[in-house]
């Protein structure tokens, strides 16, 4: 019996996009993607990019485009000065 999937949304890949970058410095919306259906969400590669890209933006998360895909951080901190 397949219990009914969850639908995906911005809190969701906020959510597992945080948890991506933390454990691995990094991830793409594939990764995303794959952890979300790992627990059980429904997601699709296009709505993950599109909200993805949203919450890096309102974030203040680095985003490196190599013209195939993305791949979001955490922006550096630089150290204060003393």
């Amino acid at each position: 019996m397949n219990a009914k999937q969850k639908k995906a949304g911005l809190r969701a890949v906020r959510m597992a996009a945080t948890t991506l970058i933390l454990a691995e410095g990094c991830t793409t919306t594939l990764c995303v993607k794959n952890f979300l259906r790992n627990k059980n969400y429904l997601a699709y590669q296009a709505d993950v990019s599109k909200w993805l890209y949203a919450v890096a933006k309102r974030e203040g998360w680095a985003v490196n485009d190599n013209g195939r895909f993305r791949v979001y951080y955490f922006p550096s901190l630089k150290p204060l000065p003393q």
